[in-house]
Protein backbone atom coordinates (compact mmCIF):
# COMPACT_ATOMS: atom_id res chain seq x y z
CA UNK A 1 0.00 0.00 0.00
CA UNK A 2 2.59 2.35 0.74
CA UNK A 3 4.55 1.88 -2.49
CA UNK A 4 1.28 2.55 -4.36
CA UNK A 5 1.12 5.51 -2.30
CA UNK A 6 4.58 6.68 -3.71
CA UNK A 7 3.37 6.05 -7.40
CA UNK A 8 0.70 8.35 -7.02
CA UNK A 9 2.39 11.01 -5.51
CA UNK A 10 5.10 10.88 -7.97
CA UNK A 11 2.54 11.05 -10.77
CA UNK A 12 0.19 13.74 -9.19
CA UNK A 13 3.36 15.68 -8.56
CA UNK A 14 5.17 15.46 -12.22
CA UNK A 15 1.48 16.14 -13.98
CA UNK A 16 1.41 19.63 -12.25
CA UNK A 17 4.77 20.34 -13.11
CA UNK A 18 4.40 19.67 -16.74
CA UNK A 19 0.95 21.25 -15.75
CA UNK A 20 2.89 24.43 -14.39
CA UNK A 21 5.58 24.59 -17.31
CA UNK A 22 2.89 24.72 -19.76
CA UNK A 23 0.02 26.99 -19.21
CA UNK A 24 2.15 29.37 -17.01
CA UNK A 25 4.38 30.41 -19.63
CA UNK A 26 4.72 31.73 -23.21
CA UNK A 27 6.76 32.90 -26.49
CA UNK A 28 5.37 35.85 -27.59
CA UNK A 29 8.10 36.83 -30.09
CA UNK A 30 11.87 35.06 -31.01
CA UNK A 31 14.71 37.00 -32.95
CA UNK A 32 18.12 35.09 -33.50
CA UNK A 33 18.74 34.20 -29.46
CA UNK A 34 16.26 36.51 -28.53
CA UNK A 35 12.89 35.77 -27.09
CA UNK A 36 9.72 37.72 -25.54
CA UNK A 37 8.29 35.64 -23.22
CA UNK A 38 5.75 35.93 -20.05
CA UNK A 39 5.42 34.04 -16.82
CA UNK A 40 2.51 33.97 -14.81
CA UNK A 41 0.36 36.08 -16.31
CA UNK A 42 0.29 37.64 -20.19
CA UNK A 43 1.03 40.82 -18.47
CA UNK A 44 4.82 39.90 -17.44
CA UNK A 45 6.15 40.04 -20.71
CA UNK A 46 9.81 40.14 -20.65
CA UNK A 47 12.59 39.71 -23.30
CA UNK A 48 15.50 37.01 -22.51
CA UNK A 49 18.42 35.58 -24.11
CA UNK A 50 18.13 32.08 -24.60
CA UNK A 51 20.81 29.92 -23.56
CA UNK A 52 22.37 26.87 -25.03
CA UNK A 53 20.80 24.33 -22.55
CA UNK A 54 17.01 25.61 -22.76
CA UNK A 55 17.32 28.26 -19.81
CA UNK A 56 17.47 32.07 -20.21
CA UNK A 57 18.92 35.12 -19.07
CA UNK A 58 16.83 38.57 -18.77
CA UNK A 59 17.68 41.34 -20.87
CA UNK A 60 14.54 43.61 -20.33
CA UNK A 61 12.26 43.40 -17.22
CA UNK A 62 8.69 43.23 -17.69
CA UNK A 63 6.63 44.88 -19.23
CA UNK A 64 8.09 44.73 -22.76
CA UNK A 65 5.40 45.21 -25.13
CA UNK A 66 6.98 46.06 -28.15
CA UNK A 67 10.27 44.38 -30.64
CA UNK A 68 12.35 44.80 -33.42
CA UNK A 69 15.36 42.54 -34.83
CA UNK A 70 17.47 43.15 -37.64
CA UNK A 71 20.32 40.86 -37.04
CA UNK A 72 22.14 42.73 -34.48
CA UNK A 73 20.15 44.63 -32.30
CA UNK A 74 17.30 44.20 -30.75
CA UNK A 75 15.05 47.25 -29.85
CA UNK A 76 12.63 47.03 -27.19
CA UNK A 77 10.13 49.19 -25.78
CA UNK A 78 8.94 48.64 -22.03
CA UNK A 79 6.55 50.22 -19.29
CA UNK A 80 8.45 49.66 -16.43
CA UNK A 81 6.28 47.31 -13.69
CA UNK A 82 3.20 47.66 -15.91
CA UNK A 83 3.09 51.54 -15.59
CA UNK A 84 1.53 52.47 -18.89
CA UNK A 85 2.07 55.97 -18.08
CA UNK A 86 5.82 55.09 -18.40
CA UNK A 87 7.73 54.00 -21.34
CA UNK A 88 11.40 52.96 -21.92
CA UNK A 89 13.54 52.31 -24.85
CA UNK A 90 16.51 49.55 -24.90
CA UNK A 91 18.93 48.35 -27.18
CA UNK A 92 20.54 45.19 -26.95
CA UNK A 93 23.78 44.60 -28.82
CA UNK A 94 23.86 40.91 -29.65
CA UNK A 95 27.73 41.74 -30.84
CA UNK A 96 28.29 42.07 -27.37
CA UNK A 97 26.20 40.10 -25.87
CA UNK A 98 26.62 36.42 -24.77
CA UNK A 99 25.63 33.96 -21.95
CA UNK A 100 28.17 34.91 -19.62
CA UNK A 101 27.58 38.81 -20.68
CA UNK A 102 26.16 41.44 -17.90
CA UNK A 103 23.42 43.19 -18.86
CA UNK A 104 24.97 46.59 -18.70
CA UNK A 105 27.92 45.29 -21.38
CA UNK A 106 25.18 44.59 -24.04
CA UNK A 107 22.23 46.38 -23.18
CA UNK A 108 21.73 50.19 -23.66
CA UNK A 109 18.75 51.92 -21.76
CA UNK A 110 16.14 52.64 -20.32
CA UNK A 111 16.26 55.33 -22.79
CA UNK A 112 13.69 58.09 -23.23
CA UNK A 113 11.93 58.40 -26.49
CA UNK A 114 13.72 60.61 -27.83
CA UNK A 115 17.12 59.83 -26.63
CA UNK A 116 16.05 56.56 -28.57
CA UNK A 117 15.61 57.99 -32.10
CA UNK A 118 19.03 59.84 -31.83
CA UNK A 119 20.32 56.26 -31.08
CA UNK A 120 18.40 54.98 -33.98
CA UNK A 121 19.73 56.99 -36.82
CA UNK A 122 23.03 56.59 -35.36
CA UNK A 123 23.13 52.80 -35.00
CA UNK A 124 20.46 52.55 -37.98
CA UNK A 125 18.23 50.26 -35.61
CA UNK A 126 15.16 48.13 -37.18
CA UNK A 127 12.10 49.11 -36.93
CA UNK A 128 9.26 47.67 -34.05
CA UNK A 129 8.01 44.46 -35.88
CA UNK A 130 6.25 42.91 -32.76
CA UNK A 131 3.50 45.00 -30.86
CA UNK A 132 1.77 43.35 -28.07
CA UNK A 133 -1.43 45.69 -28.52
CA UNK A 134 -3.08 44.65 -25.76
CA UNK A 135 0.04 45.73 -23.42
CA UNK A 136 0.81 48.88 -25.25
Amino acid sequence: MHVRLKIVLTILVTSLAVACSVFDSGVEWRGGPYSLVWIDTAENVSLVRRLDDGNSIGRVDATVFSVGWDGRYVVAKQHPAGDRKITNYYIVDSHRDSALANVDQSVIGPLTEEAFRKKARALNLPEFSKTLASLE
